[in-house]
């Protein structure tokens, strides 16, 4: 047996033994779309020609569509009419990425939290100074404290207090954002949702334009084709009150390693490490 032969039964072997109800189609309606364009030319060629006085040769017969193109056609359409089409949107990919993308921006606001907050903390250990002055039983206290006032900047300008405030609004606002999108993702119900919505829109989220939480709705709101289809993702039962923040985030690492913790001012360097180590925090100075 020759190689060429040997590759084209190859070929043969591995080639699907029957098209799909969309190949079927293609190559059915290709089959009448190049009949239809033998019948134009024909007539236009034939019209040309007519005008010149010159008689086009009797073809328009090898146009016409026969009865089984219209038979393969139409068993087509019928195939591809009953058959069950389906695609993943992706929705689980998606938020996967967002809430991960939402939790780097936290970082980042709650870095810029702590700059702002360096002139707040000497407010407190400005406010721990005083208060050792006050319960003191003469003035030496208060004398240290005269002296650390005026070997430091402890007054607050508008500026710093300015950035305080914003920052702390900026991070609580991303935290709830990535909360929300953390929320979706590790939702199956939601995500479901969300891909019934982009499978009725046909699109993937892929080809999603933006996403934002918005507080109002209690939403999170996903756009497709520069933002001309709107979705949104109801997550008003992922909201928790303020007292279980306060709660929860009296037992968080970020506060007890803070000046409000516990640990900070009074201690020396191992005396913080020994405090914090006690409730499983290392200590980063």
């Amino acid at each position: 047996m020759n190689k060429v032969l040997m590759a084209a039964l190859l070929v043969s072997a591995s080639a699907p033994l029957y098209a799909t109800e969309i190949d079927d189609l293609v190559q059915s309606s290709q089959d009448i779309r190049n009949t239809f364009a033998f019948g134009i030319q024909t007539i236009a060629g034939g019209e040309a020609y007519a005008m010149d006085g010159q008689i086009a040769a009797t073809m328009a017969k090898d146009g016409h569509i026969t009865s089984d193109q219209q038979n393969a056609y139409n068993a087509a359409v019928a195939a591809v009419a009953a058959a069950t089409y389906s695609y993943d949107p992706g929705s689980d990919v998606y938020f996967e990425q967002q809430s991960q993308q939402a939790m780097d921006v936290v970082s980042q606001m709650i870095d810029t939290y702590v700059e702002a907050a360096q002139q707040i903390i000497m407010v407190a250990e400005v406010n721990e100074r005083a208060v050792d002055a006050q319960s003191a039983p003469d003035q030496r206290e208060a004398m240290e404290l005269q002296e650390f006032m005026a070997a430091n900047d402890v007054t607050l300008q508008d500026e710093e207090i300015s950035a305080y405030n914003d920052a702390l609004s900026n991070t609580e606002q991303a935290i709830q954002v990535a909360a929300a999108y953390m929320a979706v993702a590790n939702d199956e119900g939601l995500l479901q949702q969300a891909n019934d919505m982009a499978f009725d829109l046909r699109v993937t989220y892929e080809e999603a334009a933006s996403v934002f939480f918005d507080l109002a709705t209690q939403a999170v709101w996903v756009s497709f084709n520069d933002g001309e289809t709107i979705q949104g993702l109801q997550v008003g039962n992922y909201f928790v009150d303020a007292q279980q923040v306060l709660n929860r985030g009296e037992t968080e690492e970020f506060f007890i390693s803070s000046p409000e913790g516990g640990c900070w001012f009074g201690y020396s360097t191992e005396e913080r490490e020994q405090c914090l180590a006690g409730q499983g925090i290392t200590y980063e100075p």
